[in-house]
């Protein structure tokens, strides 16, 4: 086991975590993201008088969710939404479809942003858009920690904190490996056995 210590309590780390981006790292990212979402925010405001409805797709991007927001200078509203892209187990497999859970959520004639922790393939964010925009929403933006840069991407968000070219599976930060170790400050990628 390696330790870690960014800053916080010291923590015994399997052997195949290596840390991408540490809390530093995201940190300073993070604060520059929110001061370019804030002002397409102010925007909206200016033009509408209405909070942009920012959701944060759970549980994954919570933590980025809760960072961003703060680094947004203005009012927003927030309204959580749930998804289910990846079968519930250690590095699952991708499902056939993405499961949307948004009922209940009044997204007609709103200006929405969805906060996730990372892009692969895009097809939670494009199931998501199709979704908010099917139920009404007059614009809707995509925000990201982590872009994973693909030959044949299906979706591209509208802002991208880090772009990843490996297909190392992500953990920390709000990314699990198998429910676990969600809570570490910074990324971590699992490096494959030799």
């Amino acid at each position: 086991m390696s330790k870690l210590n960014e800053s916080g309590p010291a923590r015994q780390l399997p052997p195949s975590f290596a840390l991408q981006y540490s809390a530093k790292q995201i940190s300073a990212r993070v604060r520059e993201l929110g001061e370019e979402v804030g002002r397409w925010c102010a925007r909206v405001w200016d033009e509408s008088h209405t909070d942009v409805m920012v959701i944060p797709v759970l549980r994954g991007g919570v933590f980025f969710f809760a960072d961003l927001v703060r680094e947004i200078p203005g009012s927003v509203e927030i309204v959580p939404i749930r998804t289910e892209a990846y079968e519930a187990s250690a590095r699952g497999a991708p499902r056939p479809q993405v499961a949307v859970h948004s009922e209940g959520i009044a997204v007609k004639g709103r200006v929405v942003l969805i906060v996730d922790d990372v892009c692969d393939s895009g097809r939670t964010l494009e199931a998501l858009e199709r979704d908010l925009t099917a139920r009404g929403a007059r614009e809707v933006r995509s925000v990201v920690l982590i872009r994973r840069l693909l030959n044949h991407p299906t979706f591209v968000p509208c802002w991208v904190g880090f772009e990843h070219s490996g297909n190392e599976w992500f953990v920390g930060y709000g990314m699990d490996d198998g429910q676990r170790w969600r809570n570490l400050p910074g990324v971590h990628v699992i490096k494959r056995e030799a």
